[in-house]
């Protein structure tokens, strides 16, 4: 009689499971008629997985379309293009966020963050160029405590705009210090610098405009606007 082979038992091989990344609250970003809603960063303050490219996108020139495959896919390329005519923004403009929206979060209230403008490769001499700036503003944030705050991060430039809606913050070369102005111009009018804000019993319509001389001030570069963006007016320092 013949014996039949029992079938060889195969052991299962149980895979362990990968720890999973500790993330920060997940944060609103609001671009034109586009919403998005990710983490920024892990709990060790480092970007997110995604959220660099997820950012990009909404920072994005105006004239760009948005990219038709997932974000998943697009990260998986590492040049400085998400894809075309989307440049990846600066790590440490993340980095540089994050902390602003965690010093202002209100327990169980989601953040929500209004993207004014980022990338801008038409912006000659300016950090928009590069991805390394963004004009922006936090629900429920009054802009002064928001330029406040910008201006305790080192090596960022923090411009406050008290007649427009934004603020403006980049990320400088390490060393640069803490570098800060104010321009209190309206859309369309030439910059208006004043070297603090309010001024006491000054009708801010009536400033002059500060001599280009003036030591803190390099001479403003005129921006491109971005389509659907009023143009801002960022004086830079070098």
């Amino acid at each position: 009689s013949h014996h039949h082979a029992k079938p060889a038992r195969t052991a299962r091989v149980l895979k362990p499971t990968p720890p999973k990344t500790c993330l920060k609250t997940a944060v609103e970003i609001v671009s034109g008629g586009e919403s998005s809603t990710f983490s920024l960063a892990k709990c060790d303050g480092e970007p997110a997985p995604l959220a660099i490219d997820q950012l990009s996108i909404l920072a994005r020139p105006g004239g760009a379309a948005k990219p038709k495959v997932t974000v998943d896919v697009l990260a998986k390329s590492h040049g400085t293009e998400v894809s075309p005519g989307i440049r990846r923004i600066d790590p440490r403009l993340l980095e540089r966020l994050e902390k602003a929206i965690d010093h202002f979060r209100k327990p169980d209230q989601p953040a929500k963050v209004l993207l004014v403008s980022g990338y801008r490769p038409k912006s000659a001499g300016s950090y928009h160029q590069s991805g390394r700036a963004l004009d922006f503003r936090i629900d429920g944030v009054e802009n002064e405590a928001l330029v406040a705050f910008c201006k305790t991060l080192p090596d960022t430039g923090c411009g406050y705009y008290p007649n427009s809606s934004f603020v403006h913050i980049d990320v400088r070369s390490a060393g640069a210090g803490h570098v800060a102005w104010i321009d209190v111009s309206k859309a369309g009018e030439p910059p208006k610098y004043v070297s603090s804000w309010p001024h006491p019993g000054e009708d801010a319509s009536k400033l002059p405009a500060l001599p280009i001389d003036e030591p803190r001030l390099a001479p403003a570069v005129m921006e491109a606007p971005m389509r659907g963006h009023k143009p801002d007016r960022h004086p830079y320092f070098f």
